[in-house]
C-alpha cells in the first residue's frame, strides 16, 4: 500500500535530489523512510529513534509494506546510531530546535560527513540557523509547509560556509524575503500574532525583563509589517 504523508513530510521529500541513502532521526512511526523507499526516491534508509515503543510501530509498518531489506531500524540517541558517511541525507524533523542543535553538536563528524541535512525544527528556528552558520554548514534551501493554521519551517543544509547579514533571515528563513515563498505572508502573520501575544502579556509590567521583551516584540512586529508591506507591493 502507498504511504500517505502529511504536507509537512511531503515537503521534506521534495528536497531529496538523487541521493541513495537517508537516516530519519526520531522516526516515530517510520512514515517518511517508508514513503521514500516506496516511491524509489532512495534505496536504503535507517529509521532511528531513542524510544523502543515508536520503533516497534515503525518495524510493523516497514514489515507490512515488505521493506525490511531496504529499511533498517536502529535504537539510540540522535546521530550516535550512525557511522560517518553511512547516510547521505540526515533528516531531523518534528523535534525542538535546541534538541536538533544538541544532537548535531554531539556527533559533529557524522553530521559533517552527510551530503545534506534536512531539518524541521518545531521551535527555536533562529537558533538552528545560527548554529548551522557557525558550525560549518551552508543553508541551500528553505521551505514552508502548512497544516491547518500552523506553518512549518524546513531547512536544507550542506557542509560549507555562509554568512547571514540580515537578522530577519534568522527569524523568517534564510533569504525568505528574496524567494517570496507562497506561504511567506501567512508565515509572517503567524509570527506577528505570537509577538502580539507577548506584547499583551508584558504590557504595563515594571520588571526590566518584561519591559525589554515588550520593546523587542514591538520593534519586531514593526519590522515584520514592513516586510509584509513590501511583499504586497511587489505583487502589484
Amino acid at each position: 500500500m502507498s504511504m500517505e504523508l502529511s504536507p509537512r513530510l511531503m515537503a521534506i521529500t521534495a528536497w531529496f535530489t538523487g541521493e541513495d541513502t537517508m537516516a530519519d532521526i526520531g522516526t516515530d512511526h517510520g512514515y517518511l523512510p517508508v514513503a521514500l523507499v516506496e516511491k524509489k526516491i532512495i534505496s536504503k534508509a535507517f529509521a532511528c529513534d531513542i524510544n523502543e515503543k515508536p520503533l516497534e510501530k515503525a518495524r510493523k509498518i516497514i514489515k507490512d509494506n515488505g521493506l525490511n531489506k531496504c529499511i533498517e531500524t536502529r535504537l539510540g540517541s540522535g546521530l550516535s546510531v550512525l557511522q560517518p558517511g553511512e547516510a547521505e541525507v540526515i533528516v531531523m524533523a518534528g523535534m525542538g530546535g535546541l534538541l536538533i542543535t544538541e544532537l548535531l553538536d554531539s556527533e559533529v563528524l557524522i553530521a559533517g560527513a552527510a551530503k545534506k541535512l534536512i531539518l524541521q525544527p518545531m521551535n527555536n528556528q533562529p537558533v538552528v540557523r545560527r548554529y548551522l552558520e557557525t558550525h560549518g554548514f551552508k543553508i541551500i534551501h528553505e521551505d514552508l509547509a502548512q497544516e491547518s493554521n500552523r506553518i512549518y519551517e524546513i531547512i536544507v543544509a550542506t557542509p560549507g560556509t555562509m554568512m547571514i547579514n540580515d537578522c530577519l533571515d534568522y527569524q523568517l528563513g534564510y533569504q525568505a524575503i528574496q524567494t517570496k515563498h507562497p506561504l511567506l505572508k501567512a508565515h509572517i502573520n503567524r509570527k506577528i500574532y505570537l509577538e502580539e501575544n507577548i506584547c499583551d502579556s508584558t504590557r504595563g509590567k515594571t520588571t526590566l525583563i518584561a519591559k525589554k521583551q515588550f520593546e523587542e516584540s514591538k520593534a519586531y512586529i514593526l519590522r515584520l509589517n514592513e516586510v509584509k508591506k513590501c511583499l504586497l507591493s511587489s505583487v502589484k
